[in-house]
């Protein structure tokens, strides 16, 4: 019977879990442990888990897979506490949000750190524990796999294997490449998604503004209802990555602002929210990356680029109206301004 421990039974742990226990091969045995016991137990109620641990070291004995379930920052310290209870031939994985540091904790503190295989299935929700958990979580999401450089064979099939299981598709990164595409893609817009919300709580207008509030702030700030432990985890162990992406988005908003304010060029600031629909469109229906146009769901957005956009349609008779009417406003400005001249 393969033996699969789960150190850390909350939202990811536990789908994790439940998606192994009803996709999985019937002689697959999952041990949960959990640093807070009830929550270890919840899991176990709810189907996830054959037996609790009541400490990482007996769950990882004799396992065959161990999975770190946990905030980046723990990783470390359960690293540290399995070690001396890992069999030679036992793969350890983890689903952290960061990579670089945990495969540097890896290399330093598990006894054969070639069978250590980093993983980041990014699928996740802002509620966060077994109850908020789902077999489902994971059906078509992307699950970075980050092997060392020494990693073995089997130690990155079995992480692939895991991957699929669970319904993901397996993606190969290095750690560096990883950290930094996920603090463009996930981090930075939590800790934007913060900014606005503290932006907009600390207003002396907030009773007014939090009455009126409807879907677009919510999904904007969704992310601020991210776990505090695992943000704190996340800002802490990818700080570089974070305030690259974070600068980028800074200039970006002034350089919409500035677009905004530029009365003598609207239709420049129509083209720009044109052209940012258009391609959203294009995400939404599955055309993403590079390599994966061919085949994407092309029905809703059509297969023509932006410049035929532009010239087709409502959306060129709307930028004619949106230069008239520029031109309409600033000739109303000058005569404006002539006549307080002439006062």
């Amino acid at each position: 019977m393969t033996r699969v421990a789960i150190l850390g039974t909350g939202l990811i742990g536990t789908s994790i879990a439940l998606a192994l226990r009803e996709r999985g091969k019937s002689d697959v045995e999952i041990v949960g442990h959990d640093k807070y016991v009830d929550v270890a137990r919840k899991a176990q109620q709810r189907g996830a888990l054959h037996q609790v641990a009541h400490t990482a070291a007996e769950a990882v004995r004799g396992s065959d897979l161990v999975i770190l379930a946990v905030p980046p920052l723990a990783i470390e310290k359960l690293m540290a506490e399995i070690a001396s209870a890992l069999g030679p031939d036992t793969v350890v994985t983890d689903t952290g949000s960061t990579k670089a540091e945990v495969l540097r904790w890896a290399a330093s503190l598990l006894p054969y750190p070639e069978h250590f295989v980093g993983g980041h299935p990014m699928a996740g929700k802002t509620t966060f524990g077994p109850d908020a958990a789902e077999p489902g979580l994971f059906d078509g999401a992307r699950y970075v796999i980050v092997p060392a450089v020494n990693s073995s064979e089997r130690a990155v099939t079995t992480v692939v294997n895991l991957a699929e299981t669970v319904g993901a598709k397996p993606m190969y990164m290095d750690a560096a490449e990883h950290d930094s595409y996920a603090a463009a893609i996930s981090h930075m817009p939590m800790m934007a998604a913060v900014a606005l919300f503290s932006m907009e709580r600390a207003s002396e207008a907030w009773p007014e503004l939090s009455a009126m509030a409807a879907g677009g702030f919510r999904d904007m700030t969704r992310l601020s209802g991210t776990d505090p432990a695992m943000a704190f985890d996340i800002a802490v162990t990818n700080r570089q990555n974070i305030s690259h992406w974070l600068e980028r988005f800074a200039s970006t908003l002034l350089d919409l602002r500035d677009r905004i304010n530029d009365v003598d060029n609207e239709g420049d600031l129509y083209k720009l929210l044109a052209a940012t629909e258009f391609e959203h469109t294009g995400f939404r229906n599955g055309i993403v990356g590079r390599e994966e146009k061919v085949g994407a769901d092309l029905s809703e957005v059509g297969a023509f680029s932006f410049s035929d956009f532009l010239a087709g349609g409502w959306v060129s008779e709307k930028l004619r109206e949106v230069t008239k009417d520029s031109e309409s406003r600033l000739k109303a400005l000058e005569e404006h301004d002539r006549n307080r001249r002439n006062v």
